[in-house]
């Protein structure tokens, strides 16, 4: 028997940035519109890899653990969104996700990313743009992030914008233009939830801007 779940941490950070959490779960997708008529604002969470058909790749051995259905379901959620215009975070698969509905592309593999010994602390410093969404709302141009992915953005999607890089120059998030209120990061925010600059990521949301 299938499960719909969420890693509770994701739960617990819009709690405490003043929302109430709904999980949503893998929907048909000419339901999606009146799933988003429901809700206030979308957290596109981490998870598995998405599958490389979605973004015209050959599979690499990289790859594992793809789940077709919910990248479906995710990609139309999040281009939706984008429509919309939705007060969205899409947190590490979640950006992924974002800039392949952009038309973008991912790199299977990336090395040293992958910090489970750091899972709720700085691994590395990110740089972010002045003048960002991004940057404003941590109030900062230059923040610590843990860091919990081995795949990364690649090609940035059509109306994509780079507001944050790593010191190798991964892309750490993007904002979206036509749609301000859309915001992706690769780092786990909700796992950094205990650091104001972090929590004000999910504020940010839970305000609607």
């Amino acid at each position: 028997m299938g499960h719909y779940v969420v890693a509770a941490p994701y739960v617990r950070a819009v709690r405490k940035a003043g929302g109430i959490p709904i999980i949503l779960p893998v929907v048909e997708l000419d339901e999606i519109s009146e799933l988003l008529d429901r809700i206030d604002g979308l957290v596109l969470t981490g998870g598995t890899d998405v599958d490389p058909s979605r973004y015209g790749a050959e599979r690499s051995a990289d790859t594992w653990n793809t789940q077709p259905e919910r990248d479906a379901t995710d990609i139309e959620l999040c281009g939706a969104a984008i429509d919309r215009n939705l007060p969205t975070l899409a947190i590490c698969r979640g950006v992924q996700i974002l800039n392949v509905t952009l038309g973008g592309t991912l790199t299977q593999h990336i090395d040293d990313h992958m910090r489970l010994d750091m899972y709720n602390a700085p691994a590395h410093d990110v740089e972010l743009a002045t003048g960002s969404r991004l940057a404003m709302a941590m109030g900062s141009n230059r923040v610590g992030t843990n860091s919990l992915h081995h795949q990364c953005i690649a090609v940035v999607g059509e109306r994509g914008r780079v507001v944050a890089t790593a010191a190798d120059g991964t892309v750490e998030a993007l904002e979206v233009k036509g749609a301000s209120n859309v915001l992706g990061v690769q780092w786990h925010p909700e796992l950094m939830r205990h650091v104001p600059e972090h929590l004000a990521l999910f504020e940010q949301l839970v305000a609607g801007r």
